[in-house]
């Protein structure tokens, strides 16, 4: 079960409880969390990547709360953000109150399901995207499922606050977006990330643009007076404009890369022919701190595309390594590519120098050549790294196999 991970993972909260509103909390378990007040009891969203982490955090509510915790709200089902929730169920137990009752989008379920079912798959990527060994990761995921299921809509709460939980599908086709009316407050949600949308993460599935474009639309035209997105500092001025400014660019980049497949054009080409807006990509919330333009460039290509590249080669290839030791074989003078690739390198150019050692550093065996091949591609995705401005894909570069 995750309890730690790398210091620069966005995904960490500050463990902090911050007052947004009165009787409205972030708690930061997983990105800011959240924790309202209602005369039914305590809502919470988002429990947090393990029960160890829940203790603390309830102490710090408690300085501003005695209220028990009434409902448990998933804000999506992504595993690691409601890992925590038996923290809570526990904590319940011990203070001698109701048990909390679990709520989530219906689409959890499924998804849930599907976790299950690719557990191993699952834990094969995490340790890549996160920099995890594997053993940091449950061979079966601990996941609750919840109690209560919702579709368009659901409110909470039958005296003062109401609360109201909308379906707001984005990053994933689960997300619960929460809405104040009464403090016309907006918790975003997977939806709102303070940062550019994550689509197309290289080793996840499709996720549809366009449909998390209409969603910030909709969100947006809520009005609300303060947004408090899943990460990032809570806004409390411009929210609705950065929404409808987020699914501006959205649909910009849907229409460029339809444009360019319409003619023709694969995916490596569209990433380095386009030239972004500035008004809409070069403004803070569009940071590339998790998600990258390009992963959205591709995966608005995948959405429309199949997997063959067009290159005839790999139409029904050779093994990876029957092919890379056949490359490797054709090339008498080894050290010639070695020292190319340094000159790559050394000139700045490291993601030539990428290509171009990988004719050696992909094939099998224990050969002098082969093996500095190896360790220069090791050096090369180290820099690489550094260049990233993704997390993400800081974490594919220095994964090593």
């Amino acid at each position: 079960m995750l309890t730690t991970q790398p210091d620069d993972n966005p995904l960490l909260g500050s463990r902090e409880v911050h007052v947004v509103a009165p009787g409205v909390y972030t708690i930061g378990l997983q990105g800011n969390s959240l924790a309202v007040e209602t005369d039914q009891g305590l809502l919470v969203i988002d429990s947090g990547p393990a029960p160890a982490v829940v203790p603390e955090t309830l102490d710090r509510l408690r300085e501003h709360t005695d209220k028990p915790v009434r409902w448990i709200v998933y804000s999506h089902g992504h595993l690691g953000y409601n890992y925590g929730v038996r923290g809570f169920l526990e904590a319940a137990a011990e203070r001698g109150e109701p048990r909390p009752t679990v709520i989530a989008h219906e689409n959890v379920v499924r998804r849930y399901r599907r976790y299950l079912e690719t557990a191993g798959l699952q834990n094969h990527i995490n340790t890549r995207q996160f920099r995890r060994p594997a053993k940091a990761f449950p061979a079966v995921p601990p996941l609750t499922f919840p109690d209560e299921t919702y579709g368009e809509s659901l409110t909470l709460g039958s005296t003062g606050r109401t609360v109201r939980l909308l379906w707001a599908p984005s990053e994933t086709d689960d997300v619960t977006a929460v809405w104040l009316p009464r403090e016309r407050i907006l918790y975003g949600s997977a939806a709102v990330i303070n940062g550019i949308p994550n689509i197309g993460t290289p080793m996840r599935t499709m996720r549809d643009t366009v449909r998390w474009a209409d969603t910030l639309d909709r969100l947006a035209a809520l009005e609300p007076a303060t947004v408090i997105p899943e990460f990032g500092p809570v806004i409390r001025q411009g929210g609705a404009e950065q929404l409808t400014a987020t699914a501006a660019a959205l649909r910009w980049l849907r229409g460029a890369v339809v444009d360019r497949l319409n003619e023709g054009k694969c995916a490596d080409d569209i990433v380095h022919e386009l030239d972004y807006p500035a008004e809409l990509f070069d403004v803070p919330w569009m940071r590339e701190a998790y998600g990258h333009r390009e992963y959205i460039v591709r995966d608005i290509v995948r959405s429309e595309t199949g997997w063959w590249d067009g290159n005839p080669t790999t139409l029904h290839p050779s093994r990876p390594a029957v092919a890379a030791a056949a490359r490797a074989a054709a090339i008498t003078d080894k050290q010639a590519v070695l020292d190319h690739a340094a000159r790559l390198r050394d000139a700045g150019q490291v993601q030539e120098a990428l290509h171009v050692i990988d004719l050696l550093a992909l094939a099998p065996g224990e050969s002098p050549e082969l093996t500095a091949a190896r360790e220069l591609k090791n050096e090369l995705c180290g820099l690489r790294a550094k260049e990233a401005t993704s997390y993400v894909s800081r974490s594919f570069y220095r994964v090593t196999d």
